[in-house]
């Protein structure tokens, strides 16, 4: 599981994804014994009922936030979901997909289309076939956003593949913001309360360092909150923050490096 957020604010599109990869692992059967009736002795068994799987945490350093293209063209990709696909990373794919199915001049929409088109092929080579996965289940999910070259207005298309993909432009509901994964602390945040009138920023009167800030804030509180709280963290690591303007394109705000012994 993980945790990305996407704000669409008038001066541009703020992007943000923690770091932490984790993994769904079922627990190794618990070793019983039984009383053998007539000497009494103890029989090791294995209990047969599996235990249900549980998300292990594996590593703070998992890349989610991608830029795609070079130029004024760039387009921005976070990724949620599962980590691992057909024994290779998310980031390994994304690259592979750039490769292989961007020529450069797609717009927004079609990006977010062949992006599901790749995922589900690939996904199919893991689970062969797709009607083994559960109903409600997406594991694979992608916020894709960024400027077509005849709008000034950002765009942002929610991918997540599953038996069923679904492609929704969000943009059509203005500026807002839209998140990936485990958002359960910020529908908290956000839900309808009598005794708070103003549960949601007004996003159209944001300037990017206020969406930037927004950002960070809704990540951290969701981390500090796992981080209390009696369950298993599905975020956490560091924040990587990316903005995309369409005078500039993508730009990096902060993102993690590679390091050595002395950093």
């Amino acid at each position: 599981m993980t945790l990305t957020i996407s704000l669409r604010v008038p001066d541009g599109i703020v992007m943000a994804s923690d770091s932490l990869l984790t993994i769904q692992t079922q627990l190794p059967p618990k070793e019983e014994f039984v009383r053998c009736p007539k000497c009494e002795g103890r029989i090791p068994h294995a209990r047969i009922a599996p235990s249900p799987p549980v998300p292990v945490s594996i590593s703070p350093n998992g890349q989610k936030l991608f830029c795609l293209g070079e130029g004024e063209k760039n387009v921005g990709i976070s990724s949620f979901g599962i980590g691992f696909l057909t024994g290779r990373t998310i980031e390994s794919h994304i690259r592979e997909f750039e490769k292989i199915s961007v020529y450069g001049n797609e717009n927004i929409e079609q990006i977010a289309n062949k992006l599901e088109e790749y995922f589900r092929i690939e996904l199919t080579k893991e689970v062969g076939d797709l009607s083994n996965i559960s109903e409600n289940e997406s594991p694979i999910g992608f916020q894709v956003a960024g400027y077509d070259t005849d709008v000034s207005c950002g765009k942002t298309f929610l991918v997540k593949i599953g038996r069923r993909s679904e492609i929704e432009p969000l943009h059509i509901k203005g500026y807002g913001c839209t998140f990936g994964g485990d958002g359960r602390v910020i529908q908290k945040l956000w839900k309808e309360d009598p005794y708070i009138p103003i549960a949601m920023p007004n996003f159209h009167l944001l300037t990017l360092q206020d969406a930037i800030d927004y950002a960070i804030f809704l990540m951290q509180t969701t981390i500090q909150f796992q981080r209390f709280a009696t369950m298993i963290p599905t975020c956490g690591g560091d924040i990587d923050i990316a903005i995309i303007t369409h005078q500039e394109g993508f730009m990096w705000i902060e993102r993690k490096e590679l390091v050595g012994v002395y950093r």
